[in-house]
């Protein structure tokens, strides 16, 4: 019976010294937030240079695909950046229907261009305007929903 007390402190004794250990490893499991760059520039109240073409061909009324054909000028090679539309008349958030935008491609003089996604924000398209370009065009469908249950 002498064996008990001894071997009841042994396990309390053991248990307390993993504790520790045992919280330091559960803190690093959990994620940890990564911070990114803003890398967006911030909205300029300032005149464009130049106007923009927009077509819109809403013909294809069965299936509820607007084609949409957009050429802005450019005035130097680098990186643009467009925003697609966040916030919308009627919407209490920023829930603008990125979701339903297909097959976006840019190219500048009937030639393709490279583009990406911003890592942090999903309503931008990074494009690599070319030298000697003096706009590009931008070609996406919108895919609206054709029945009241795909959320019209």
């Amino acid at each position: 019976m002498r064996k008990a007390p001894f071997v009841a402190a042994a396990l309390i004794a053991f248990t307390l010294a993993s504790l520790p250990a045992s919280r330091a490893q559960e803190g690093n499991s959990r994620p940890q937030p990564v911070v990114q760059p803003l890398t967006i520039p911030l909205p300029a109240d300032k005149p464009y240079p130049g106007t923009m073409a927009l077509k819109v061909d809403a013909s294809d009324v069965a299936r509820g695909i607007f084609r949409v054909r957009q050429t802005i000028p450019v005035a130097k090679a680098g990186k643009l950046t467009l925003l697609y539309p966040e916030w919308l008349p009627g919407k209490h958030a920023p829930r603008g229907a990125i979701a339903d935008v297909a097959g976006f491609k840019a190219s500048a003089g009937g030639r393709p261009l490279v583009w990406t996604r911003q890592p942090t924000d999903v309503y931008a398209f990074d494009i690599d305007v070319p030298q000697g370009a003096k706009s590009i065009d931008i070609a996406f469908d919108f895919l609206s929903p054709a029945r009241s249950s795909e959320g019209r």
